[in-house]
């Protein structure tokens, strides 16, 4: 018999409150005063019973024309943290409960990375990580400087890891210990300095506002890395804003152009001729259930598509309203990066710039690339799940 469940939960549930019980096929599960109709097929989905998953990647052997159309939850019982449910085909599902109750949501998911936490001023202290702990060297990895620094990772939306060698492609070789690179227009690493004939205007000496990087990507680039291995020039200081409190804050002060940034279409469009990039969707983004899950706030690329009877106004006071929050200096953090600093930002929610500076009297050369979200989030999981397992060997 293989339970479905965490080994190392953290307190038995309490067994006396707890009730499960067929009602119309469904299983009805509560405890104590709370309770929830569990679907049959939704139950016969987490088997994980000897035949019906593979044991190394845990994927199921089954497909949905396996089940009878008319699957029924038959009997139910609770003893030793197990839910035993027994189906109407005659399959048996044996569900840890602390896991069912995780899968529910009544109960935390312990390698669930932290959730967001706005901020409108520079964060104090600010959130420099030491990459040595992090794990540059092969070898042991210090789990517990993994889950520190990467939880002020998706706390803040960025972090600043120091002493990175200051070589040429080494922050590729961050980008690869987080997750995995996403090679984009620019390629797989990309130079950020002066340039005769500039691609992009990261390319200049040009002061940038707060913006977000390639909004007209398919998928737009989730985490970017930028590696500072010179920065002589005057100027040139980074800045950071958190594109989630200024979602919050204008939905607050103004919900009419917060609704046009939500639901206006808008193109975005990179275009130099001999490369064109081409996407559409919506400067503020969240899911159905209203959830925030990015802001492409990026004015050198934007348009708004002309519809009947569209109304811009909303759209573009909006669009102004955000430039002026987002570029005060109040709510942003300055900071200059240095030689062997990383800057490591949630591109769908921390917009970064920078100040102009005098290529004339210093060099300014960062290296920089992409990775998605779910590189830390797996490299934050496992490291949990390691350091729980330690604590659990620890205690005997």
């Amino acid at each position: 018999m293989t339970l479905l469940g965490d080994p190392l939960t953290d307190a038995a549930p309490d067994l006396t409150v707890i009730a499960a019980t067929p009602v119309g096929g469904h299983l009805r599960y509560s405890r104590g005063d709370r309770s929830i109709d569990l679907h049959p097929n939704w139950l016969r989905d987490q088997s994980r019973e000897p035949g019906q998953i593979e044991p190394t990647n845990l994927q199921r052997l089954f497909t949905p024309r396996d089940i009878p159309a008319d699957i029924a939850v038959t009997a139910a019982r609770v003893g030793a943290g197990v839910v035993t449910i027994e189906f109407s085909d005659g399959h048996v599902v044996h569900l840890a409960v602390d896991l069912l109750e995780r899968l529910i949501g009544w109960a935390d998911d312990p390698e669930r990375p932290p959730a967001p936490e706005p901020w409108t001023a520079p964060l104090d202290p600010f959130p420099y990580v030491s990459w040595d702990r992090i794990g540059w060297h092969d070898g042991d990895v210090d789990d517990e400087a993994v889950i520190e620094g990467l939880a002020a990772f998706f706390r803040a939306g960025y972090v600043v890891f120091r002493d990175v060698p200051t070589e040429e492609g080494a922050v590729v070789r961050v980008a690869e210990r987080m997750g995995y690179v996403t090679s984009t227009n620019f390629g797989r690493m990309f130079d950020v300095r002066v340039e005769p004939r500039p691609v992009d205007l990261a390319y200049t000496p040009f002061a940038l506002l707060a913006h977000a990087d390639l909004p007209y990507r398919r998928p737009v680039p989730g985490i970017q890395l930028l590696h500072c291995l010179r920065n002589e020039a005057p100027g040139g200081d980074s800045t950071l804003v958190d594109g989630l409190a200024a979602s919050i804050a204008l939905r607050a002060a103004e919900p009419e152009m917060h609704r046009a940034l939500a639901e206006t279409e808008v193109e975005f469009r990179y275009d130099i001729g001999a490369d064109v990039v081409v996407s559409r969707g919506q400067v503020l983004v969240y899911d159905r259930s209203g959830n925030y899950r990015g802001i492409n706030f990026n004015t050198k690329t934007d348009t708004p598509i002309l519809r009947d009877g569209l109304d811009l106004d909303a759209w573009y006071e909006g669009r102004r309203w955000l430039t002026h929050w987002l570029n005060d200096p109040a709510h942003q953090v300055t900071f200059r990066l240095e030689p062997g600093d990383v800057m490591f930002m949630d591109n769908h929610r921390a917009l970064h710039g920078r100040t102009a500076f005098d290529p004339s009297k210093g060099v300014r050369h960062l290296q920089g690339c992409y990775i998605e979200h779910d590189g830390p989030d797996t490299m934050h999981r496992l490291a949990v799940r390691r350091h729980r397992a330690a604590l659990a060997k620890l205690s005997g």
